[in-house]
């Protein structure tokens, strides 16, 4: 997937969960924007990201995206 870090939610370590404007997606997504988490590291809001994992239902926040790799994308 690849996305537009609207915003940093929470940052520890190397962990974060983001808010994410959807550009393109490989995965059963149809809604603009997707909580990404996992350690995805430093990310700078508003930079184009490439994320790669999988769909998941977590019981208290919903439907997300755990990331086990990202990479800032080119302009």
């Amino acid at each position: 997937m690849t996305g537009v870090v609207k915003r940093v939610t929470f940052a520890d370590g190397f962990f974060r969960i983001l808010e994410v404007m959807v550009l393109t997606t490989d995965l059963p997504w149809s809604q603009p924007m997707i909580t990404v988490t996992g350690p995805v590291g430093t990310v700078s809001e508003g930079q184009v990201y490439r994320f790669v994992g999988y769909l998941t239902t977590n019981r208290r926040y919903g439907a997300q995206m755990v990331a086990r790799f990202s990479e800032a994308v080119a302009n």
